[in-house]
């Protein structure tokens, strides 16, 4: 169970760092100039749900940072919420390798590379988690 632990650990800290990114991101991808063209109500819930998901991505951390003894039981609740955290991270794998713009991708490398391998690793370790 330790390997697990320092895994799921592991796991806490690599979607602080994607939270930490996603505050980086607004300049990158030229937010402001974007959403000027947009209406209001479209960029205010553009707004709050970018919020809304830093926010759930912390609160994974948190709870994986408190809780990952729980997470990797293999009972109940804990083997419940590894498995929505890992189906979470699952998802979003295709998002960003197909639906995302190929030009945008390519001139973004190493963050496109960087979070695809981040999105795999943590549906991994909870997918890991929730079958322990």
């Amino acid at each position: 169970m330790r390997i697990v632990l320092l895994v799921l650990w592991v796991a806490a800290a690599v979607q602080l760092a994607i939270c930490a990114a996603n505050f980086l991101l607004p300049r990158k991808l030229k937010y402001r100039e974007n959403l000027s063209r947009v209406s209001p109500i479209i960029r205010q819930v553009f707004f709050v749900h970018s919020v809304y998901i830093v926010g759930v991505v912390a609160l994974f951390a948190a709870a994986t940072f408190a809780f990952a003894s729980e997470l990797a039981s293999g009972h109940g609740l804990g083997r419940f919420l590894a498995a929505g955290i890992a189906l979470f991270w699952l998802c979003r794998v295709p998002v960003q390798l197909l639906y995302y713009d190929s030009e945008l991708r390519r001139s973004n490398r190493l963050g496109d590379a960087a979070f695809s391998a981040a999105a795999l690793f943590l549906a991994a370790a909870y997918g890991l988690a929730a079958l322990y």
